[in-house]
């Protein structure tokens, strides 16, 4: 779902399925409404994205920063239509969908993308988008500048979490590459949650070490919920292997997110409540083929005794 910086929906199959989607959400939220961060109960009562209705009725946020972060990710940053006296409306792993028309299509295209903003702030809403080799999103998001405007909808609901305020519990985030938005918006709004006493352990599988576009935000996440998030990075390109050094709190590791450090993050949060208060335990988001082997059908962790009804996928 919101997944990713940019992810393969074909605009036909999107556009046809706004109208199933707004209905089915009016009794998604009108029973389970996602996460907010506890700051959000003080914050403007309007909001920008408003489900079901802009979902069929889209909205234009105007770009007012854009930061070049890595080599193919910039970090964008909109000011919302109403300014100061709005926050999103997209709450915690959820997402909003981007829409364009190139010149050269009949519909227009369109794609997902988790806000890495707070979903209490004020004013504005930030987007990591990572460019893909022909990708027709990503490329248009990339030649935004400051003053030009973007049609969204939305939002599409993310995972209702539930907050543990009698009981420390531990929930195992895993995210590939791009995957790592929505894992990381949860886990900020969680940890953000005073009342409640979840643990997290995030294994985040890249290619490079360039490829960690939210360190410095899980670092000041560790610093500033301490005991509540334990952070691996797994770097899988050899060219950088050898040059690996582990700094602060989290652990860098070469190679991929698997068995042995699956197993290894499971017999941890076993060590005490495994599971939030839904009883999922796993919480995942990564490109297709890292999804297959390890929450498919027989992935590591049906190996390891995870069952599928303990594991969200975005």
């Amino acid at each position: 779902m919101a997944a990713l910086f940019s992810r393969s929906l074909t605009s036909r199959t999107l556009l046809a399925s706004t109208g199933i989607v707004s209905a089915a959400g009016i009794t998604y939220y009108a029973t389970r409404r996602p996460l907010l961060l506890d700051s959000a109960q003080n914050a403007p009562l309007s909001t920008t994205m408003n489900f079901p209705w802009t979902m069929l009725f889209a909205k234009q946020l105007t770009v007012t920063h854009v930061e070049q972060v890595n080599h193919d990710t910039k970090r964008i940053t909109f000011a919302l239509p109403g300014g100061s006296s709005e926050v999103s409306g997209v709450s915690a792993s959820s997402a909003l969908l981007t829409q364009h028309k190139p010149p050269d299509r009949y519909l227009p295209v369109l794609r997902p993308y988790t806000p890495v903003s707070s979903p209490s702030s004020p004013g504005t809403l930030q987007l990591l988008v990572k460019k893909y080799p022909h990708g027709a999103a990503s490329t248009h998001m990339h030649d935004l500048t400051p003053g030009s405007t973007l049609t969204v909808r939305g939002p599409i609901p993310g995972y209702a979490w539930q907050a543990s305020p009698s009981q420390p519990r531990d929930v195992l985030f895993i995210a590939g590459g791009a995957g790592i938005t929505p894992i990381y918006s949860l886990a900020a709004a969680v940890l953000s949650n005073a009342h409640d006493q979840t643990r997290i352990t995030l294994l985040w599988g890249v290619n490079g070490t360039r490829d960690l576009v939210l360190q410095s935000e899980f670092a000041q996440l560790q610093r500033q919920y301490p005991g509540r998030l334990r952070v691996s990075y797994f770097i899988s390109g050899s060219a950088e292997a050898q040059s690996l050094v582990t700094e602060g709190p989290e652990s860098r590791q070469s190679g991929y997110v698997d068995k042995s450090a699956l197993r290894t993050a499971i017999e941890h949060c076993e060590a005490g409540s495994f599971g939030d208060e839904k009883g999922t335990k796993v919480f995942f988001c990564g490109p297709p083929g890292m999804q297959e082997g390890v929450v498919g059908k027989k992935g590591v962790l049906s190996e390891l005794g995870v069952g599928k009804r303990e594991v969200h996928v975005f």
